[in-house]
């Protein structure tokens, strides 16, 4: 995989390192765990905070399932429904794309930073952590991102 300045090799989050080693035990053993093993609610503290993915079968295609409160609250709006690579995210579209395909092509979890303006003229820190998920344990079916936000000042 290319080398890339947003990539992080550590988790800084107690939250995102929660949900790291939550989708790791339901890994149990494989590369990575199906959808079937994530359950809501043993997470109920990270659902705000989410974004799960479809894969559309055959493509590298990104489908947004579902898109927690929070981050449809910071980014500005929900996206659910819609394809990633469609998405106005600005100067930070290709970034992001390129860390959720990333998370595709290795089937490994994929750590990253980077920073956003909203239009109310406010910086932030987003630190991301996308984890794979597989129904035949091969195959990337969904990703699911958790997101934290930091103001910069």
């Amino acid at each position: 995989m290319t080398s890339c300045p947003r990539a992080r090799p550590i988790i800084a989050s107690p939250r995102l390192q929660q949900l790291h080693a939550y989708w790791q035990d339901r890994c149990a053993g494989r590369v990575m765990p199906s959808r079937a093993d994530i359950d809501p609610l043993d997470i109920p503290r990270h659902l705000p905070h989410l974004i799960l993915f479809d894969v559309v079968p055959g493509s590298e295609r990104l489908r947004a399932r579902l898109v927690g409160t929070h981050v449809a609250d910071m980014y500005g709006s929900d996206y659910t429904g819609q394809y990633l690579d469609e998405i106005d995210f600005g100067d930070r579209r290709a970034a992001i794309l390129h860390d959720y395909l990333a998370c595709l092509r290795s089937r490994a979890p994929y750590v990253s930073e980077h920073s956003f303006w909203t239009a109310r003229g406010i910086t932030f820190r987003v630190e991301r952590v996308i984890l794979p998920l597989s129904d035949d344990g091969e195959t990337v079916a969904m990703l699911l991102a958790g997101l934290e936000f930091d103001t910069v000042e």
